[in-house]
């Protein structure tokens, strides 16, 4: 089974999309970095090890992702993809024409598959297994002294071709809703104290 691991969403301002989150949903936010060059973000961490990762450009030509992620919120914030965890990211690649690739932070290192973009999500596998990070995970959630006691998110709508996005993401354990249409994350449902909070 692969997990969702976390979903992005691109915003234009990282102080205001905090405040937003926190006014309007009871949503609190951790203090992030910059993941890639020309990028940075903050995160809304939600049933451990899961999270919401608010993400903006701060410089467009650093990075190719910096960039697209400027085009993706040109009129405003919005939805921008997702990340999976699979079970063995190594048998996901051979079966497919992309190579892992390898980065790290302050919070460890990680490799990923896929690229950063709208029209489907990447993987993403850690240096310390999912059960493990755990922990880490609840200190942040404490940190973020929510309003709302978010929990787990309850599906993702996903644009696209039902058959290519299947292939591409194989068994994950939150619910899809395959809505075709223009390949991206349309929607995220997110389960709190005060009923669901719907994304999009």
């Amino acid at each position: 089974m692969n997990f969702l691991d976390h979903v992005l969403l691109g915003v234009r301002d990282l102080e205001a999309a905090a405040d937003r989150f926190r006014l309007k949903w009871g949503l609190g936010t951790v203090p992030g970095g910059s993941p890639v060059p020309g990028v940075a973000n903050a995160v809304v961490p939600l049933a451990p090890p899961v999270y919401l990762e608010l993400v903006t450009a701060t410089d467009a030509g650093a990075s190719e992702a910096a960039t697209r992620l400027a085009t993706v919120t040109a009129a405003g914030d919005r939805l921008f993809t997702w990340a999976v965890e699979p079970d063995d990211l190594d048998a996901r690649a051979a079966g497919s024409d992309v190579e892992p690739l390898s980065g790290g932070g302050d919070t460890g290192r990680w490799r990923s598959l896929g690229e950063v973009e709208q029209t489907r999500p990447f993987f993403i596998e850690y240096d310390v297994a999912r059960a493990g990070r755990v922990a880490g995970w609840q200190r942040a959630y404490t940190e973020a002294a929510h309003d709302c006691a978010p929990g787990r998110v309850t599906y993702l709508e996903v644009g696209g071709n039902a058959s290519d996005v299947r292939h591409w993401v194989g068994e994950v354990d939150v619910p899809l809703r395959l809505v075709g249409g223009e390949p991206r994350l349309a929607a995220v449902g997110i389960a709190t104290s005060r009923g669901e909070i719907v994304l999009r």
